[in-house]
């Protein structure tokens, strides 16, 4: 099964992450993310990174979770990848992301992702009959 492909738009960059359930699928989309900020750079796992977050609405769960990733990337200069999500109900999740130091000589420096969007946003929980996806508009 592919992890994500990017979906046709004219200014921003869409994604469609999949995975055999949600926590996976919120997984993909966080991968794609990091493929975007590095170009698709191989990325070490030196250092581990631990997100909580918990919202009202599943639509506000997989964004606040984007958007902590993304601060996480800011503030200490890491980039990230093998991201492990662990839903508790549908408004809470746990997640571990392994990852490294921005390094500009081993990194390509691919787009800035400034935001995650509501529009466009999509959630599919396929349950255990088919798979799931999120797409995801990444504000660049």
């Amino acid at each position: 099964m592919k992890r994500f492909e990017f979906v046709e738009h004219t200014a921003d960059i869409a994604i469609k992450a999949y995975g055999n359930d949600l926590a996976e699928a919120y997984a993909a989309s966080a991968d794609a993310m990091f493929e975007i900020i590095t170009d698709g750079a191989p990325i070490t796992h030196s250092d581990e990174f631990r997100v909580r977050v918990q919202s009202d609405t599943r639509e506000s769960l997989l964004v606040r979770f984007l958007s902590e990733l993304i601060v996480i990337h800011e503030v200490n200069r890491v980039v990230l990848s093998d991201f492990e999500v662990k839903l508790s109900g549908e408004f809470s999740l746990e997640a571990t992301a392994r990852g490294e130091p921005f390094d500009s000589e081993r990194h390509a420096q691919g787009q800035h992702v400034k935001g995650v969007s509501y529009h466009m946003l999509e959630i599919h929980d396929g349950g255990p009959a088919s798979e799931s996806f999120v797409r995801v508009l990444f504000d660049v």
